[in-house]
């Protein structure tokens, strides 16, 4: 049964649990679904009505991005888990003979390649969210300000989530370029969605100041 089948209460009974998965990064990616869904919410009490007629078609496609960045989200909370599962079979592994060895150690970086390229995708979701997020603070309904707002706080920690456990897998890959390439692109867009949530951020208390 995949997690995104489970109610709220059981998937946070697992979550507390001595299970090492679900972990962070399927609740990083859980985040950043919520935040994707408000942005959706938001479109949608702007939708049909008068006052934003003009806005109609703009805001429409806010929606259908919010929606497809949810479905994308949503499947990435067990595709997380899925790659940490790998990890744990490969450790499992025999490592008597050198052949053995072998064989584990390159099936080991094989699946924490898998287990960093998971929590990547789930920071480049996060981010795509956050810039169509900033699309909506004005252009959708002022009333569902402070939605955007949790929104933006949503997607930010999907953001660091996801790139913490992006740094924890890096660690024990052998392969310098893959490394040098995931880090480099992790903080970039790190640095990013920070700065942009921020900008959200100081937006919204503004305008509801």
């Amino acid at each position: 049964m995949k997690l995104i089948h489970y109610t709220v209460e059981d998937f946070l009974e697992i979550l507390a649990s001595d299970a090492p998965a679900p972990g962070g990064g399927s609740v990083s990616a859980l985040a950043g679904s919520l935040g994707v869904a408000l942005t959706a919410m938001v479109a949608n009490l702007t939708l049909g009505r008068e006052k934003f007629k003009d806005k109609e078609q703009f805001v429409r496609g806010i929606l259908e991005d919010s929606r497809d960045s949810m479905k994308d989200l949503l499947g990435l909370i067990d595709s997380d888990t899925e790659a940490f599962n790998k990890v744990s079979d490969v450790l499992r592994m025999p490592k008597i003979t050198d052949e053995e060895k072998a064989l584990r150690r390159t099936a080991m970086e094989e699946a924490l390649k898998c287990a960093t390229i998971v929590p990547f995708s789930i920071m480049e979701k996060s981010a795509d969210a956050l810039e169509d997020l900033e699309k909506a603070v004005n252009n959708t309904n002022p009333s569902a300000l402070s939605d955007l707002g949790v929104a933006a706080h949503c997607l930010l920690t999907a953001v660091n989530g996801a790139w913490l456990n992006v740094l924890i897998n890096l660690g024990g890959i052998k392969d310098e370029e893959f490394v040098a390439k995931y880090r480099a692109k992790g903080r970039q867009l790190l640095t990013a969605s920070v700065s942009l949530a921020e900008k959200i951020g100081k937006q919204i208390e503004d305008q509801l100041s």
